[in-house]
């Protein structure tokens, strides 16, 4: 038996308080000249205070009286499988290591065993029956399967830690924090990386949007991007399939990077859509082939769009648009700029014939109005407008289904309110230059950006001309949708949009736009971009009525795709319906099941939300019982959202974190049966092997400096010095 003393200040400041009251005391007597008995009491009283001030610790063996707890867990994610140990896969390794006889009965005799295995949720793991069993798991959840047993020892009395035996590939981002919870619940995390670097062997398909648009009939060119990761030189069959039928194939060598752009020609239906399927081949090495093919849903949007261009101030951007959709055989077009007050030039352009005139073709009444699909205002634009074309703009966004295009930024000047109550943002003071755009999430899955080039979206924005100028924002209506922004996150928004009545409007906080239209590398990539950027625009407008005609109930999905670990979300609208006796039905079926979803009352509409679902094609229709059509029918795609299978090299970095930050020790194979020594010497370096008690933290030394007290004021009372 020992002990220590650990005072709370350093010994040096405890002495200066202890000699300073001994002074005191001192002093006082030396003032009254009697009172000898009283000074050797308060002596007494401050070597007491000393003596608690010091702190003493009494130092004791810690004797366990039971086996600490250790929990063994066990990935059995499809990394696992992969047969980079000696001659078998890393979970059959792992089990052969476990299963030792000699090593077992180590652990037995010196831990309480607890053995798990893991891949998305944690589960018992029978050392006996799992050699039959292969792991298959679409997730290596290690960071929650971790959280989960720290906590369980956390609050044990008796623990030794987690062992953790996986390749360190884990597939979601909070893996660390469970480090961070075991070193604040002292519960040590022994880590045992299996496996080594493995070369990664994957071929997937992208494609710019899932869903492509296009004029009824259109020759269309549909899109994909080939990525081939761990085939160098190697070139690949890529099939175009629709309703189970190969239409073309073609070969397809990627570059340096491992990337070949997709083009297949197709034709676009009348009317409707038509599924399309780019597939290629799995190979037999290849680590994934759940990414082997991605569905494209061309859908028609009619013969023509009608498109009105409105100017007060004449600008380059301008011109380049109307030249742009002037070469166009299926836009109508019709441009109007003020000059001044007096004088304006309008151009008229259709089915290969122009016609210029110095008039105000501005629309004025209703039927003028209600004969355009897309009106975009430019700047200055609120010059054309009063109180009646406010009402005839009203009834043609909100009623008709027409939609409004702000192209240039804040389309006037100072405010504005019959347009400024169209605009989906919020305009602040000033403006921003050399601004370059990027797309947000729901920006990716528009196919207003299928702009038809190689590479990525990201890779061909970034080699397109910035923007000349943006327009500070405040923020975004509240039904508003973003779209674009800049790369900057106080920067301006870009581009957005939202419904207004049964139309949409959008606006495009860009000048400067027509650098993409303008060749100055001698390449034709800007000019293509540009053009099908605003044809893609015009087409999702044209095609974005919300109801079929002559129907007065309307289906919408908010995605066409979805993955595996994503609910199914529908929006149900209706017009002119009795809400009272309207009770819709949604049928989701698909991969053999089939799923009925009762839709419910969201303010003027209706939502549903069904799954998650398996990976496959999934046909969607809503049953009427009272308005027309009596079914609604969209198919929808769910792709894997697991990424197990995508880097299969083993992580023994994350590995070494979880086990220095926890306090613990990165292992090997041969230290699973040394694990009884490596916990010993753990506690020693801790001195958890021994126990400290307080000697000073006890009642009746409180209660005998008290006493002191008392006796002391008794003295001094008895000889008057009080």
């Amino acid at each position: 038996m020992n002990w220590i003393l650990l005072p709370p200040w350093s010994t040096r400041s405890i002495a200066a308080i202890v000699l300073g009251l001994l002074a005191l005391a001192v002093f006082r007597w030396w003032r009254e000249r009697r009172g000898g008995a009283a000074l050797a009491l308060r002596t007494v009283i401050v070597a007491a205070l000393l003596f608690v001030l010091l702190n003493p610790q009494l130092v004791l063996s810690r004797q366990r009286t039971e086996k600490p707890k250790v929990i063994v867990m066990l990935d059995s994610s499809a990394s696992m499988a992969t047969r980079d140990a000696g001659n078998e896969s890393r979970f059959s390794f792992a089990l052969k290591t476990l299963g030792n006889a000699s090593t077992l009965e180590k652990l037995n005799k010196e831990f309480v065993l607890d053995f798990r295995q893991f891949d998305r949720t944690p589960r018992p793991l029978d050392l006996a029956r799992a050699p039959g069993e292969a792991p298959a798991g679409d997730a290596s959840e290690i960071g929650k399967s971790l959280m989960g047993a720290v906590s369980e020892l956390g609050d044990s009395k008796a623990q030794a830690g987690v062992l953790l035996i996986s390749d360190g590939r884990a597939t979601s981002p909070d893996t660390l924090d469970a480090a961070q919870l075991a070193l604040a619940r002292s519960v040590p995390l022994w880590t045992w990386t299996v496996g080594g670097p493995v070369p990664r062997r994957d071929l997937w398909i992208d494609t710019p949007s899932s869903e492509a648009l296009a004029f009824s009939g259109e020759d269309v060119d549909l899109t994909a991007t080939l990525h081939a990761d761990g085939y160098p030189n190697r070139s690949f069959k890529v099939d175009l399939v629709s309703n189970d039928k190969v239409l073309e194939t073609k070969e397809f060598l990627p570059d340096t990077n491992g990337v070949a752009r997709i083009s297949m020609h197709v034709k676009a239906p009348d009317a409707g859509e038509q599924r399309y399927l780019f597939r290629v081949p799995s190979e037999p090495d290849e680590a994934d082939t759940a990414n082997n093919e991605r569905a494209v849903f061309l859908r028609a949007v009619g013969h023509k769009v009608r498109v009105l261009v409105v100017e007060g101030q004449p600008y380059w951007d301008t011109k380049f648009l109307v030249q742009s959709l002037k070469r166009n055989t299926n836009v109508e077009l019709t441009a109007v700029y003020r000059l001044n007050a007096t004088r304006h030039v309008a151009v008229v352009s259709a089915t290969g014939s122009e016609t210029r005139t110095e008039q105000d073709l501005f629309p004025r009444t209703s039927d003028a109005m209600n004969s355009f699909d897309v009106i975009v205002l430019g700047r200055e634009a609120e010059a054309f407008f009063d109180n009646h074309t406010e009402a005839l703009l009203t009834d043609f966004v909100s009623k008709r289904g027409g939609s409004l295009v702000f192209a240039r930024g804040k389309p006037y000047g100072g405010r504005f309110q019959s347009l400024a109550k169209f605009e989906p943002l919020a305009w602040g003071d000033g403006t921003v230059t050399g601004v370059k755009l990027h797309p947000t999430e729901a920006g990716k899955e528009n196919p207003i950006f299928d702009l038809g080039t190689a590479g990525t979206l990201d890779e061909l924005l970034e080699r397109l001309p910035a923007l000349d100028q943006a327009s500070v924002t405040l923020g975004e209506k509240p039904l508003a949708v973003v779209l674009a922004s800049t790369i900057q996150e106080d920067g301006p928004v870009l581009m957005a949009y939202q419904r207004y009545g049964m139309g949409r409007t959008i606006s495009l906080n860009a000048g400067g736009l027509w650098h993409w239209a303008f060749r100055e590398s001698g390449q034709d990539e800007s000019e293509l971009a540009y053009q099908r950027f605003w044809v893609s625009l015009l087409q999702w407008l044209l095609g974005g009525s919300e109801f079929l005609p002559g129907a007065d109930v309307a289906l919408a999905s908010a995605r066409r795709y979805y993955t595996s670990e994503q609910p199914m979300q529908f929006l149900i609208s209706t017009r002119n319906l009795d809400r009272a006796i309207y009770q819709p039905r949604l049928v989701i079926s698909g991969n053999g099941k089939t799923t009925e979803v009762e839709p419910r009352a969201h303010g003027e509409s209706f939502i549903a939300e069904a799954g998650p679902f398996a990976p496959g094609t999934y046909t969607v229709t809503l049953k009427n019982n009272v308005g027309k059509p009596a079914e609604l029918s969209e198919t929808i795609e769910v792709v894997s959202a697991s990424v197990e299978k995508r880097e299969l090299s083993a992580d023994p970095e994350t590995m070494k974190q979880l086990a220095e930050i926890s306090g613990g020790a990165v292992l090997s194979a041969g230290d699973v049966a040394r694990l009884p020594e490596i916990v010993r010497h753990w506690d020693a370096a801790r001195e958890l092997s021994q126990q400290r008690h307080s000697i000073w933290d006890r009642w009746w030394v409180m209660a005998a400096i008290f006493a002191l007290l008392g006796v002391e004021w008794w003295l001094r009372r008895r000889e008057g010095l009080l």
